[in-house]
């Protein structure tokens, strides 16, 4: 894993962004697996306005990591984040647009159908987003390195971060969520973690300090030679090298 330092958010917004609109410029099929939430916001916002100064974005696959289970136009759903956040600012529009089905009722069908996607798209980037108790996407403390997409089962931690995150009640929040595994994660090219904020410095500590174990799910990517962690300085506070 390749560790980069950056001063706050901003930056870490723009390092992250600069890795992604160099596979765009420069791959023929260029293939974009994002995340949501507070972390990837202001990447967002570079990208839409790169966009609206002629990016060509048109030979571009846009997928996803995950999908709350839920009203596909809820607040919190990764389809509401990314059409509020891009597809809605912005004529110009991608090759592909792939989202993952959060109103799907048979959920195994659901994952077949987003596997064979990722099977036809090999993605050049996967950008994530750290929790704070150390998960990645929906693979929570005590998933296991292994997995592959699955309907996950949210820890009370991350429910609380998508109650803060969306301004809902507990009643209104999401309990599930269909997410890639470690093992399709791993598989792009290109691994991204955003880490800012003093309330991720212990998950960050975890993850480049403590034991590589399930209980950290982050600490799966430590050992990838194909994985960056752009971390600013609130999140790096508690490091000790």
């Amino acid at each position: 894993m390749k560790k980069i330092f950056v001063k706050d958010y901003d930056e870490m917004s723009k390092k992250g962004y600069e890795i992604i609109k160099e596979v765009i410029e420069t791959k023929e099929q260029p293939v974009i697996s994002m995340t949501t939430g507070g972390s990837p916001r202001g990447l967002f916002k570079l990208f839409v306005e790169d966009i609206k100064n002629g990016l060509d974005i048109s030979q571009t696959t846009i997928m996803n990591l995950d999908e709350y289970m839920g009203p596909k136009d809820a607040p919190y759903t990764v389809r509401t984040f990314m059409y509020e956040n891009l597809y809605k600012l912005v004529e110009a529009k991608p090759k592909n647009i792939f989202l993952i089905d959060g109103e799907a009722q048979d959920t195994d069908k659901e994952i077949a159908r987003y596997k064979a996607i990722l099977d036809q798209y090999p993605r050049d980037v996967q950008l994530l987003g750290l929790g704070t108790n150390g998960h990645i996407g929906a693979n929570e403390p005590g998933t296991p390195f292994d997995s592959t997409i699955f309907l996950a089962q949210h820890d009370e931690s991350t429910i609380q971060s998508t109650m803060r995150e969306y301004g809902i009640e507990r009643v209104d929040a999401p309990t599930e969520m269909i997410t890639l595994g470690f093992t399709e994660i791993l598989a792009a090219e290109k691994v991204i973690l955003l880490v800012s904020g003093k309330h991720k410095a212990e998950a960050v500590k975890a993850l480049l300090e403590g034991e590589i174990t399930p209980d950290c799910p982050a600490t799966a990517l430590r050992n990838c030679e194909n994985a960056v962690v752009i971390i600013d300085e609130e999140a790096a506070s508690l490091l000790e090298k």
